[in-house]
């Protein structure tokens, strides 16, 4: 049989998905109970905890060890600021400010 037409195509797809209709089934499953436990993410914090950089006291500040204090302390945000500087009027508990001499030594940490 030849098919010269694109009626000939169109019958014989369609003869290939009613074929495919007429497979078995596919085996039953047991029902279950069991249900995996959706996916988790690490929520971010919700406070920083200065005490955890005391580590740091006395250091020379560098980007490296700000970044590890910032870590440590589980702030989201991490800066340094001049001891002699008026406390930032905006606060945010997920901020560690670390604070420092002209020098860059630490001499201390707050959160806010």
């Amino acid at each position: 049989m030849r098919m010269t037409n694109g009626r000939g195509r169109i019958c014989f797809l369609a003869l290939a998905f009613v074929l495919a209709g007429c497979q078995a089934p596919p085996k039953d499953r047991p029902l279950t109970s069991e249900v995996p436990e959706p996916p988790s993410f690490a929520s971010p914090p919700e406070a920083c905890q200065a005490a955890a950089v005391r580590f740091g006291l006395g250091l020379r500040v560098t980007a490296p060890l700000l970044e590890e204090m910032r870590q440590r302390a589980g702030a989201r945000l991490g800066r340094t600021v001049l001891a002699t500087d008026p406390t930032d009027p905006v606060q945010d508990a997920t901020r560690l400010n670390v604070q420092v001499e002209p020098t860059g030594r630490i001499v201390g940490a707050y959160c806010g």
